[in-house]
C-alpha cells in the first residue's frame, strides 16, 4: 500500500518545480556528496517532513531538506489557491 505522504507536488511551502536554488551547507547521501553552495533545479516536492527534489548540472537527483538551501529565483510564481 503506497503512502499518501510519499507523493510529490509541484510546488508546496513557496517553492515550486523549475525554481533555481543553492545548497547552504554541505550535504550527504549515501555514496555521495553535494557541496554547499552548489545549484540546482526543483524538480519536485516531497511532503512529511518538507523536501526539495532538485538535480544539479549533471541531472543528479537530491533530496534537501528546506532549511539547507536558498532560492536564488525568487520571483518564481506559486498559484495561490485562495
Amino acid at each position: 500500500m503506497a503512502n499518501i505522504y510519499d507523493e510529490r507536488s509541484d510546488e508546496h511551502a513557496g517553492f515550486a518545480a523549475g525554481t533555481k536554488i543553492e545548497t547552504t551547507i554541505n550535504h550527504h547521501e549515501v555514496n555521495r556528496d553535494l557541496a554547499a553552495q552548489t545549484q540546482l533545479t526543483i524538480v519536485s516536492v516531497a511532503h512529511y517532513p518538507t523536501r526539495v527534489i532538485a538535480t544539479d548540472k549533471n541531472g543528479i537527483e537530491w533530496t534537501l531538506p528546506l532549511h539547507s538551501v536558498t532560492k536564488l529565483d525568487p520571483d518564481v510564481i506559486v498559484r495561490d489557491y485562495g
